[in-house]
């Protein structure tokens, strides 16, 4: 990851250049400009900035998910001469506590973002508020901290994950207009976005749609390809299956397609669009998949802790019209023209083909977003 010390004027002609495109794209239903060669892995990617500025961006996982947010943080340290470093958690709350105390010490730290594993949790809260008080700017992406724990942090940047349930949760009443039972996959039900986009999943797709389980898996991939074996196998009058995290997605495509007798009684409804899981979108083994703009929440990101830690109240309010939240956008893909949740996207939500996500893939040279 590059951070690179620049003019106005270059920061001007790139940023105005990178924004634009990815207005563009994102109006066109085929998502933000994630690029594909930053590198990636467990232990994060650094950049230097030349204002002398370090970011840091703590994950609530280590999914594929992240690489494009990542590319939107390096993207965001060039623009704005900054050092930008990405920590990837690794399942545990308490590895993501200790991530984050290990900030607080940090003195090359000026700002953080994080993803809250686990929204109730009063040890990330605690920590969060340990890193204002040494003086760090912080802010969540992607998932929030609890709404009575809002304090912690001064923003948070993402999809409106509410917003996106009810958007998946229509998704699925096209696809089945007579409802289903539905189970639900995820890392842990305790995170902010779990929680949001499970029950506006309900609220989008109406009362025919019946919450059976959720099952949680804790980050660990092989639990959560059994967890969907054994959810086929206790509830054989199973309708709909609602992975809430990326890498649930092609879990459950390969368990279900495992078995043309579920897969044909079944609906798969997912969120993201992992290199996996663009193959099974392809291949009909997922129905439908919600989309965020995660490139956005990484540069979106570095540009307000950058502004925040200036004091810089304009860009502050360019970055938060509200004060409060930037909301990032979903879009939802599914695996063709024929589907009826591309026939109904008149409702408003926006709906493109993987066809049209995978050639926008292979323009940027990109495997998943």
């Amino acid at each position: 990851m590059r951070g690179t010390t620049i003019v106005d004027r270059g920061w001007m002609g790139r940023a105005a250049g990178r924004l634009c495109l990815s207005a563009l794209l994102f109006m066109a239903g085929c998502g933000s400009p994630e690029l594909a060669s930053t590198p990636t892995g467990a232990k994060g990617a650094t950049g230097t900035g030349g204002s002398g500025l370090k970011l840091l961006f703590v994950t609530n996982s280590n999914s594929d998910w992240w690489n494009a947010v990542e590319r939107g943080m390096s993207h965001g340290g060039e623009d704005f001469g900054l050092a930008v470093e990405m920590k990837r958690n690794d399942r545990e709350t308490s590895g993501q506590i200790r991530l984050l105390e290990d900030a607080i010490s940090r003195t090359d730290v000026r700002g953080v973002a994080v993803s809250v594993y686990e929204a109730e949790a009063p040890g990330i809260a605690d920590a969060l508020r340990e890193l204002q008080r040494a003086g760090k700017a912080v802010i969540t992406i992607d998932s929030d901290i609890a709404p009575d724990a809002a304090d912690a942090r001064r923003a948070y940047i993402g999809s409106n994950n509410v917003h996106a349930g009810e958007v998946a949760g229509r998704a699925a009443a096209a696809i089945r207009p007579g409802g289903g039972k539905v189970c639900v996959f995820v890392g842990t039900s305790s995170a902010a976005n779990a929680r949001d986009r499970k029950d506006g999943f309900f609220k989008g797709a109406g009362d025919k749609f019946i919450p059976l389980e959720v099952f949680d898996d804790g980050g660990d991939f092989a639990r959560a390809s059994s967890n969907v074996q054994t959810a086929i196998t206790k509830y054989p009058d199973l309708g709909v299956l609602l992975g809430l995290w990326s890498y649930n997605a092609t879990r459950i495509a390969q368990q279900v397609k495992a078995s043309p007798e579920v897969r044909e009684r079944t609906s798969v409804v997912t969120f993201d669009l992992d290199e996996l899981a663009v193959h099974d979108l392809a291949a009909g083994d997922i129905d439908a998949t919600v989309c965020q703009n995660p490139y956005e929440m990484g540069y979106q990101g570095v540009r307000l802790l950058k502004a925040l830690i200036e004091k810089d109240e304009k860009a502050i309010k360019e970055v938060l019209p509200d004060g409060k939240a930037r909301d990032t956008g979903v879009r939802v893909i599914v695996p063709h023209a024929d589907s009826p949740v591309f026939k109904n996207k008149e409702q408003g939500d926006e709906v493109i083909t993987i066809e049209d996500m995978k050639k926008w893939l292979e323009q940027r040279g990109l495997k998943s977003s």
